[in-house]
């Protein structure tokens, strides 16, 4: 059994797979991930099921605390560089090779430390994913004073260049609390589960508590490939219409675009995440003389105050909750003219994507995907599941792990996510060529994903997503070489149901 769930800006979203027979459930935020878990465990063994999450913490955090939550970055680039726009730039340094050349000043980070008020922190060293002894010593010093679930180190965002890697390390640390919490209150009822990440893959949460931002906008991929999953069209434009939103994703062979480097709030990251677009328009849209791009609570038809995009409906001849009650509140000539502004915006939005289909998810698809269809001039098709496609797609998804490697030969040194492995030095010895080496990270990659329970039939397709390879050259004589590499197991649907 696979329990996949989705935790939406409005809904939670909650589907069982078992032998490819699908079983879907909706529930209001307000019961809780929790409460959602122990109702789960009274239908299906969840302690022998696995447990999939996609969550809206992070993205849900960075936009409405973002401000709020403030950070304490201690950057540590080496002599000379000016990093001083990142934080505050201390003594301490790894050169580009990861040798330990320069010592930290522990009085210095302590009176670092004591200067001013803030409720988490980063700790970001230029070359720590080469060698990460310095962000493990500052670490150390650091959880004196403030608890080690609010710190975040940059050598686990796991790549390379340096502005970005802060960047991406500040907002991990903005967000590693909560998802500490969620994650030790799922532990509770399943000791061992896996977090969906924003480019379609899942990771054991181990992974995601070390770098929390690979979490981040996770329910365009999930409606995604829930989507491609229910229907089995490969190539369509997916628009799920939620309770707070309505998302576009563009589906192309099976898949869709990953984003790379994504900017949040104003800062560019190493964030990976599916590509798409969003109107501030959902089923719970508040209707105050037009629809207004936020909402105030629930619809009038599920015990709410104000009418919503809901509650139009409802009023258009919808029988949506407890539908009489939208009738009473909204007049059936303003419910028309506002859901057919609603329909040619989004209907506009259609039209720039070059798609000939449409996949309608979401619990008011049925209501307006035809409309907008017609609109845009494009085919459309609800699938069966088409409320909860986001848990589906959490549901179907594979294990995907990302794993920077460096070889440094000369030195006999294999790194693996910034930590050394002492085990591969005798593999990576003489002069290996670069495909040896390559395939030593796939090896490696693999064996990560088989040991949090990936099947093997799902480590297939990797990627080789960066490389770089040069000669160490001494006296005129090669003496070895270094090489990076970047590989991941691609994101995309789980072999066990295909």
């Amino acid at each position: 059994m696979i329990v996949g769930i989705d935790v939406g800006g409005t809904n939670t979203d909650v589907a069982f797979l078992s032998e490819n027979q699908v079983k879907t459930f909706k529930f209001p935020n307000e019961y809780g991930v929790e409460n959602i878990l122990d109702r789960i465990s009274r239908e299906v063994d969840i302690k022998r099921s696995r447990l999939i999450i996609s969550t809206s913490v992070p993205l849900n955090a960075l936009t409405s605390e973002f401000d709020r939550i403030k950070v304490l970055s201690l950057v540590f680039p080496g002599p000379g560089l000016d990093y001083s726009r990142y934080g505050i730039v201390l003594r301490g340094y790894v050169n580009h090779r990861g040798i330990y050349v320069e010592e930290i000043d522990e009085d210095e980070i302590v009176k670092a430390l004591e200067s001013g008020e803030y409720d988490a922190l980063a700790i970001s060293s230029k070359f720590s994913i080469r060698n990460p002894v310095i962000e493990h010593k500052v670490s150390e010093v650091a959880r004196r004073f403030i608890d080690g679930d609010r710190i975040a180190l940059s050598h686990h965002v796991g790549l390379i260049n340096f502005p970005l890697r802060i960047n991406t390390t500040i907002l991990n640390a903005k967000i590693a609390e909560k998802v500490k919490k969620l994650t030790e209150s799922v532990k509770e009822i399943k000791e061992e589960f896996f977090y969906y990440k924003g480019d379609g893959g899942i990771i054991p949460w181990q992974i995601a508590l070390r770098n929390p931002l690979e979490l981040y906008n996770s329910s365009p991929a999930a409606v995604a490939y829930g989507a491609y999953f229910l229907t089995g069209i490969k190539d369509a434009l997916v628009i799920d219409i939620g309770g707070t939103t309505t998302d576009f994703v563009l589906l192309k062979e099976g898949a869709p675009e990953v984003e790379e480097k994504v900017e949040i709030n104003g800062m560019r990251t190493h964030v990976r995440c599916v590509r798409s677009l969003s109107l501030p328009y959902g089923g719970d849209s508040l209707y105050s003389g037009s629809l207004m791009p936020y909402r105030d609570g629930k619809s009038v038809a599920f015990g709410g105050d104000a009418p919503t995009l809901t509650d139009l409906l409802n009023a258009l001849g919808a029988e949506i909750g407890s539908f009489q009650r939208s009738r009473e509140k909204v007049g059936r000539e303003e419910a028309e003219r506002e859901v057919e502004k609603y329909v040619n915006s989004v209907a506009e939005v259609v039209r720039n994507y070059p798609a000939k289909t449409i996949i309608g998810t979401g619990y008011l698809a049925q209501h307006l995907v035809p409309r907008i269809a017609e609109a845009a001039g494009k085919r459309y098709t609800i699938p069966e599941h088409y409320g909860s496609a986001n848990a589906v797609g959490v549901a179907v998804s594979r294990i995907s792990l990302t794993l920077y490697a460096r070889f440094d030969t000369e030195r006999r040194l294999a790194i693996f996510n910034g930590e050394v492995d002492q085990e591969q030095f005798e593999s990576i010895s003489g002069h290996p060529d670069d495909e040896e080496l390559v395939e030593l990270a796939i090896e490696r990659a693999k064996e990560l994903a088989l040991k949090y329970g990936a099947n093997e039939r799902d480590l297939a397709d990797i990627d080789v997503m960066y490389f770089n390879s040069f000669n160490i050259v001494k006296g005129g004589i090669k003496r070895g070489k270094i090489v990076d590499v970047i590989v991941q197991i691609k994101p995309g649907l789980c072999c066990d149901v295909l």
